[in-house]
């Protein structure tokens, strides 16, 4: 078998793939590493050391998954932000499906949260004792991390796949990755980000831009986090 000849159409979705794949395995394994939080923990003690190790690694995957990526794909593949989803095009409409989906989403969640099966995992961070201005810096640091995710995956990833294999096969491509991230979490999660994952993509394509998936995503990960802690019986905000 002769080795396969290089075209440069092949530069977008291959620089997308890589830096996904190191942008996310970097964060990942920060997110793991025992001898990090260690450190949060020796500097500042075993209640708020895993606090700010977390929020941490969230800043780390926001940087990691989508900012960075994004900023040298600029550079790399001579485009612009509107090429891979950064604009602020069809304003209204866009807003009208994060409403929309809000509306489905916030219900939901307010009756998924008080599971105990929830509330074994969230809110991620597991203080006892919260005051507002955790709540708020917690709530923070999640809208950070999931502006450099969804600049990746509804942005990068999907518009530069788009352009190199076509419409369905990028967002079946886009689905399945995206899937695949949530399973060190667990099935149900695994399970409906394949959906989602599906109509995320749709409206993206349909609106030129990934500002529904973020807004929807953050919806998402917002309510479920005040949800849980307002929910769970161990934890109290002063």
């Amino acid at each position: 078998m002769e080795i396969p000849t290089w075209n440069t159409s092949y530069l977008a979705p291959t620089f997308a793939f890589s830096t996904l794949t190191i942008g996310f395995s970097l964060y990942h394994f920060v997110s793991l590493s025992e001898k990090l939080q260690a450190r949060f923990i020796g500097q500042y003690g075993p209640i708020k050391g895993p606090t700010r190790f977390l929020w941490f690694s969230r800043y780390i995957g926001s940087l990691s998954i989508g900012l960075i990526p994004f900023v040298l794909a600029l550079w790399v593949l001579g485009t612009s932000p509107n090429d891979l989803g950064l604009s602020f095009k069809n304003t209204s409409t866009s807003l009208l499906w994060i409403g929309a989906l809000a509306c489905l989403i916030i219900p939901m969640n307010f009756f998924n949260a008080r599971k105990p099966k929830n509330l074994s995992f969230y809110p991620n961070v597991r203080e006892k004792k919260w005051t507002k201005g955790m709540v708020a810096y917690n709530a923070f640091t999640w809208i950070a991390y999931l502006f450099g995710y969804e600049l990746m995956f509804r942005g990068l990833l999907l518009f530069t796949t788009v352009e190199f294999m076509g419409a369905w096969p990028a967002i079946i491509l886009n689905t399945a990755l995206y899937a695949l991230v949530h399973v060190p979490k667990n099935l149900e999660e695994t399970i409906g980000a394949i959906p989602l994952g599906l109509l995320l993509c749709l409206i993206t394509l349909s609106t030129g831009t990934f500002w529904v998936a973020f807004g929807v995503h953050t919806c998402l990960a917002l309510s479920n986090f005040f949800f849980s802690l307002k929910n769970h019986p161990e934890m109290r905000v002063n």
